[in-house]
């Protein structure tokens, strides 16, 4: 028989076994059995137990790895371990990985039985030991030799331990709170933003929201509780393909978040326009994954390598514009950063999985992300906040001036119908007052000027330029303060009726033309306007500014 065969080639190579490592278990400890694994690679995926285990020692190599990678291999990977068990309990693997497609296991014992079990995330859920989204093998109490065969279609990393119950129940459980507490985290963070978004209408807090959703699912995908919470009877779900789709779609919302954030195509189009670029490799990277082209693993984890890379330089580049909010963001991507280059330079095999950084980094570095751009968000409302207080302290102030011009006003018009009561000829000095008394009606005219806030009523006389942001407008007053309105460039367009002294210079622009003190010269050409600062003009809207300055002359 052939489990005969198996004792009989395992009793005739047990010298050269004997010079070969042996792992003994520790009470309540783990053992890491990554420097005792003999490797054997099977290529043509042919081989059966029956033959691995024929072949003697010689044959494997030897592991130089704390933690197994191998990379992305298309080989099943066999792993040989020799035991011996000084202790009276049993022993178990805890396997520290949940992606891998097929583990299986095949335990020779001292009296030369055979026990097997399949595992994996391909595999059903009820074949596990635990039915916990980490994978646990049993071994029994006096196991001789062990074999694993491991397959899978994308990066292969893990490590094997080996220990007896206590050690793994007691890992199991610190995992399942750690898990729980990043979950927990994230889900708050969820809660407060979609409850912001819910009272302001800021979209950023809404987009927020939707990344720190996705960014749970990965870590749920990649810590196999999806599979665990949601779908058991369907393994052909972790085929591999759905993580990469769901991490793409992770990366993609952090991108469109960040630009939404720091405000991107305002600040820095040319990074607006790279990100687009971006994305849309990424894309079409995970789409070919999706239609099981091979060999995309690495190019996509490198692609979001460069996109996190690409992010932290955009907050830096945005901070120095002047962009208070973009510290935070900078701080809380800086961890994530750090957390998710660790974690996939681990998948490329540049780093070792042996520090609890590499193993834990992006669990770390996304609590910690979540929790401090919650604060950034919160710091982007305040600032807003600052904003509308500060122009409604000018609005304020600029009522009570109006309080004064009306009472200024209702005595010219005294003077005024004094004089035609007296069918007195008007002097140039009653004209005066007269073409005064216009203008300050016109500085009195308000318009309403929605914000996060509420509505603002504001003396349209003290605003000098409009700045489209995105959905949103960024209004400049006279004090060289600002205001963001949540409306868009276009709901302001009645401001450049006939007769009316603003004009859109450009599809981002539109410009009080009493606050223009010169034109500059240019294929467009620029204004410059009595608070310093300097407004574009379009090719399209040159000719027609040429003749409101004019007729403003």
């Amino acid at each position: 028989m052939i489990y005969v065969r198996v004792l009989f080639l395992l009793i005739v190579s047990a010298l050269s076994a004997a010079a070969q490592p042996v792992a003994n278990p520790v009470p309540d400890q783990l053992v890491e059995l990554g420097p005792k694994a003999l490797i054997l690679d099977d290529p043509t995926l042919q081989l059966t137990f029956a033959q691995v285990a024929a072949k003697p020692d010689s044959t494997y190599r030897l592991s130089q790895q704390q933690k197994l990678n191998f990379g992305h291999t298309t080989s099943r990977i066999w792993l040989k371990f020799h035991l011996d068990n000084p202790l009276q309990d049993s022993l178990f693997l805890l396997f520290m990985t949940q992606d891998v497609d097929y583990v299986d296991l095949y335990v020779i014992n001292e009296t030369g039985a055979i026990t097997e079990q399949h595992s994996g995330v391909l595999q059903p859920f009820e074949n596990r030991y635990f039915l916990t989204n980490t994978v646990v093998l049993p071994i029994g109490k006096q196991p001789h030799t062990v074999f694993l065969a491991l397959r899978d279609d994308n990066i292969l990393h893990f490590s094997v331990l080996l220990a007896p119950v206590r050690p793994i129940v007691s890992h199991l459980q610190k995992e399942s709170l750690f898990n729980g507490a990043v979950m927990g985290l994230m889900l708050v963070m969820v809660i407060i933003n979609l409850f912001v978004y819910g009272l302001v209408r800021d979209r950023v807090y809404l987009l927020y929201a939707v990344y720190v959703t996705l960014s749970c699912l990965t870590f749920m995908s990649f810590e196999g509780l999806l599979y665990d919470l949601l779908w058991r009877s369907f393994p052909a779900l972790n085929n591999g393909r759905l993580y990469l789709l769901i991490t793409a779609m992770t990366f993609g919302a952090a991108v469109w978040f960040s630009m939404n954030f720091l405000r991107t195509r305002e600040f820095l189009p040319l990074f607006f326009r790279y990100f687009i670029g971006l994305l849309s490799l990424v894309g079409l990277t995970t789409l070919l994954r999706l239609l099981e082209v091979p060999g995309l693993e690495r190019a996509f984890y490198g692609l979001t390598l460069l996109g996190f890379v690409s992010l932290l330089i955009l907050g830096v580049r945005t901070y120095r514009q002047g962009y208070r909010p973009a510290r935070y963001y900078l701080l809380a991507w800086s961890f994530y950063i750090a957390g998710a280059m660790t974690s996939v330079l681990g998948l490329l095999d540049v780093l070792t999985f042996t520090h609890l950084w590499v193993v834990y980094g992006y669990q770390f570095g996304a609590a910690c992300e979540a929790t401090l751009l919650t604060l950034a968000l919160a710091d982007r409302l305040q600032t807003y906040q600052a904003e509308y207080q500060t122009a409604q302290q000018l609005a304020l102030t600029r009522a009570g001036e109006n309080e004064e011009l009306l009472a200024r006003n209702n005595k010219l018009l005294a003077e005024k119908l004094q004089h035609e009561h007296r069918q007195d000829p008007l002097s140039d000095d009653m004209r005066s007052l007269l073409r005064s008394m216009k203008e300050d009606r016109e500085r009195i005219r308000k318009m309403a000027i929605p914000t996060l806030d509420g509505i603002l009523l504001f003396p349209v006389g003290d605003i000098t330029w409009l700045e489209a942001a995105g959905s949103y407008t960024t209004i400049h007053f006279s004090n060289q303060k600002t205001v963001l309105a949540s409306r868009g460039l276009a709901e302001f367009e009645h401001l450049c009726a006939e007769g009316e002294s603003f004009f859109r210079t450009h599809k981002s622009y539109i410009v009080n033309l009493n606050h223009v003190v010169k034109y500059l010269r240019g294929e467009g050409g620029q204004v410059v306007l009595d608070d310093g600062c300097t407004v574009d003009v379009s090719r399209r809207a040159k000719p027609d500014l040429m003749k409101r300055l004019v007729g403003e002359e």
